[in-house]
């Protein structure tokens, strides 16, 4: 059994990679924590390359790597099924592009959970995310983001994390930003391998969010920061982006059995990100929106209720 199992989803990008796991091997003051480091792949490393993640790993006072490579591709079937091969109390994920450049990342995360023993999950920050007085209104306007750091929009989208840069304190919420977070294991029992999610898993650390959140409080440690070098978005995939946003955030408001009035604010988000990227020309993203507006009004779309039920 170790103290902490680390996940980090990934497919073809070993520059990312390397540098996260070599951030990883330069965390301090864990003499006393076991660390398992599982690699979940969607593409494939060769075994010289997890030869020298081993002697990364090999800094580490007490510290392991195990690699998966998975048969079917999706980050929300690598995150489902790494439950099933960690061993770990706490479930600690990272994106592939995440670098940890505080030292003591992982040590603060361990301090938050042994601070309350209620406390269920435990969520970092990218550094640099801001937002202006305006773009703050037009998210409110949009649904895009509530005024609250830790509280989703009505709309179930996550732009308050842009909030959290603002903050100094430890503070409830209801999501992470899933670059950087953790749960405790038996927090996510309740995962399913959600048929919508196959493909892109837009929300998906939300959808985690959720499930543990039964279970105990999620918290945002701002000490917690990392630099996440974020790819930007290709436009030739931006119709699929669109359309599993609209997919997904509405299967999430069944899971969260929300009120008509949150499905009516998903629909406002959706057209204003409709024209939005009119204006802009790209039409991918366009047809994408449009394609997801048609999916939240078609009244029968409800295929998969059974894993609405608790």
């Amino acid at each position: 059994m170790h103290d902490v199992s680390i996940v980090i989803p990934t497919r073809n990008r070993i520059k990312d990679l390397t540098l996260c796991i070599e951030s990883i091997g330069r965390q301090t003051e864990l003499e006393d924590v076991s660390i398992e480091l599982l690699i979940v792949d969607d593409g494939d490393i060769e075994e010289s390359v997890l030869e020298y993640f081993r002697k990364v790993l090999n800094r580490m006072p007490q510290a392991e790597l195990r690699y998966y490579r998975k048969t079917k591709p999706g980050v929300w079937l690598s995150r489902y099924e790494a439950l099933g091969l960690i061993n770990g109390d706490i479930l600690l994920s990272f994106d592939d592009d995440a670098e940890l450049d505080d030292p003591l990342y992982i040590r603060r995360m361990l301090d938050t959970y042994a601070a309350d023993k209620s406390i269920v999950g435990v969520g970092g920050m990218a550094k640099g995310m801001a937002s202006s007085r305006s773009g703050k209104l037009l998210g409110l306007l949009t649904f895009q983001m509530s005024a609250s750091p830790g509280r989703l929009s009505a709309s179930t989208l996550a732009g308050s994390l842009l909030l959290w840069g603002e903050t100094r304190d430890t503070f409830e919420t209801d999501f992470f930003h899933g670059c950087n977070m953790s749960f405790r294991a038996s927090a996510l029992k309740d995962m399913k391998p959600y048929p919508w999610m196959t493909s892109y898993a837009v929300a998906d650390d939300i959808y985690m969010c959720h499930l543990a959140s039964k279970y105990g409080k999620l918290v945002i440690n701002p000490d917690m920061k990392i630099t996440h070098h974020e790819s930007p978005s290709s436009r030739d995939k931006a119709g699929r982006v669109a359309r599993a946003t609209a997919v997904n955030h509405y299967y999430l408001l069944n899971l969260r059995k929300a009120p008509v009035k949150n499905y009516a604010a998903l629909l406002w988000t959706l057209t204003y990100l409709t024209g939005k990227f009119t204006l802009k020309r790209n039409f991918n993203a366009v047809s994408g929106y449009v394609s997801g507006i048609l999916f939240v009004l078609n009244p029968r779309k409800d295929k998969y209720r059974e894993y609405m039920l608790d």
